[in-house]
């Protein structure tokens, strides 16, 4: 295959690249700002005005270096198609240079930011089979769209000529009908609000908020307000009820804006053996997974979705899985348990999803019931002694992580297939993992001496998945099953 012209990234890198750059130094900025307190003024004559002169000359200094580095890094980036090979340069001091070849590159992701949709443009991650942590390859920032075309077909070429397909002096390829890709499920606008509402996503809002308004104390006048929340209080019970209202109310509504934004359009389809994600708003992700990179199943319950039917299906892939930060891949968001069933049937119809379930026996209920007790037992004496009377009322945590224990005891279960293993187990959510043995990485039966007495083992059992990899449980089952379930894991 010949050399091509060599490519540039489209400028507006060098506009992404700089934000970037901000974001990474945003939060050691604002620490520094607010423990030192805001005296900022443009004043002549405040004591403060140099010292603001000196700190807004500071800051415009380091944000044109922070555009510099991003001009130079936009610029020393190049690309270009050599003999079956993506070929990279860049480097900000020091010239990197990575060869990749287009048969390992396994997938293609697709991102469009707020910077991306006005010109056209997507960010192109490159994933291969070598990728570690949860990385991509390699990623074009911002090139158009027929530039990351240019990508897919290149790889077809290489892939044709491995396959023994011809290919004339130009480099032409002989076009092999595409299959069409399977639409498998789409979220509703109605899916998209009950997602917001039975999430955790309001306490994280409440704490985030509560974590930003302690942060300005030089600001908001908490007394004054305290003061008036006090008078408040005298006209009765009923305005803090309603106060308290009005911020879940928001706090809601904001919860079901941000779901809205990131998980809108969302769909799911398949195409021969690789799944296809797609979603959000402002910035739309299109995400490939190759299906032979999965290593295992999850559905997901939290108790409000359990108490409704709803549920959240979850894939953990070995390699990256497109996403920043995420070892696992949701292909499911929100979703009926039973139609999930039957969508996961049609795409693992090797896996079965109704094996008779085996539970805990009855002789493991108290250590389920006695293991929180002892984690409670130092915390809540030193509670009730050293803040008595009030610290008693600490007690009333004990029934409470004992009802928590028991409903984790209902909840464990295990099954077997010829080449299948299901566990079930609850943290607050209810989980059903399911995998298989070649899937497996490890797995390690474990007995105390006080089980060993009831003749009560668990079992620890280890997957690869993008990043540290996922551990499953069956804990304090019988002896009996847990050999069972180590002899069933044995190569045979």
């Amino acid at each position: 295959m010949s050399k091509q012209p060599i490519l540039h990234l489209h400028p507006i890198t060098i506009a992404i690249n700089f934000v970037k750059q901000i974001k990474s130094f945003l939060i050691p900025m604002l620490i520094i700002v607010f423990s030192r307190g805001i005296h900022f003024t443009i004043n002549p004559k405040n004591e403060n005005f140099y010292p603001s002169l000196i700190t807004a000359g500071a800051t415009l200094f380091f944000l044109f270096i922070l555009l510099l580095i991003s001009f130079i890094q936009w610029r020393k980036f190049v690309y270009w198609f050599e003999e079956g090979e993506l070929r990279i340069e860049d480097g900000l001091f020091i010239k990197k240079k990575r060869y990749i070849p287009f048969e390992r590159i396994q997938t293609l992701n697709y991102k469009e930011g707020i910077l991306h949709r006005p010109f056209k443009l997507v960010k192109v991650e490159i994933e291969t089979a070598g990728d570690n942590a949860g990385d991509a390859e390699a990623v074009l920032t911002a090139v158009s769209k027929e530039q990351a075309k240019q990508v897919e077909i290149e790889m077809k070429k290489s892939t044709q000529k491995n396959n023994g397909y011809a290919v004339d002096e130009n480099d032409e390829i002989f076009e092999i009908p595409e299959v069409e890709k399977k639409r498998i499920y789409t979220m509703s606008k109605k899916d998209l609000v009950l997602l917001a509402t039975t999430s955790s996503s309001m306490g994280i809002l409440f704490s985030g908020l509560a974590a930003i308004a302690s942060q300005f104390n030089d600001l908001i006048p908490y007394e004054e307000i305290y003061g008036e929340v006090k008078n408040i209080v005298r006209f009765g019970i009923f305005f803090i009820i309603i106060l308290v209202l009005v911020v879940i109310l928001l706090s809601w509504l904001v919860a079901i804006a941000i779901s809205f934004i990131v998980n809108y359009d969302f769909r799911l389809e398949k195409q021969e053996q690789k799944l296809f994600i797609s979603k959000g708003l402002l910035e739309k992700k299109s995400i490939t997974l190759p299906m032979q990179r999965i290593q295992g199943i999850r559905i997901v319950e939290n108790p409000i979705r359990q108490i409704f039917g709803y549920c959240r299906v979850v894939l953990d892939s070995a390699g990256s899985s497109g996403d920043e930060k995420e070892d696992n891949v949701v292909i499911l968001p929100f979703i009926k348990k039973k139609q999930a069933i039957v969508i996961l049937e049609e795409l693992f119809p090797r896996y079965e999803w109704d094996l008779p379930i085996k539970k805990v026996p009855r002789k493991a209920l108290l250590r389920y019931l006695l293991k929180p007790v002892y984690f409670l037992v130092i915390p809540l004496v030193a509670t009730s002694y050293f803040l008595f009377p009030y610290g008693v009322l600490s007690l009333l945590f004990v029934p409470i992580f004992v009802l928590w224990a028991y409903w984790k005891y209902r909840t464990a279960g295990f099954a077997l297939g010829k080449l299948q293993l299901l566990l079930i187990y609850r943290g607050i959510s209810r989980v059903t993992f399911v995998t298989t043995k070649n899937k497996i990485q490890s797995m390690t039966l474990k007995q105390s001496y006080f089980a060993e007495r009831k003749d009560i083992a668990s079992i620890q059992m280890d997957i690869m998945s993008s990043d540290s990899g996922f551990t499953g449980y069956a804990k304090h089952f019988d002896l009996e099953d847990m050999q069972e379930m180590m002899e069933w894991y044995k190569p045979n």
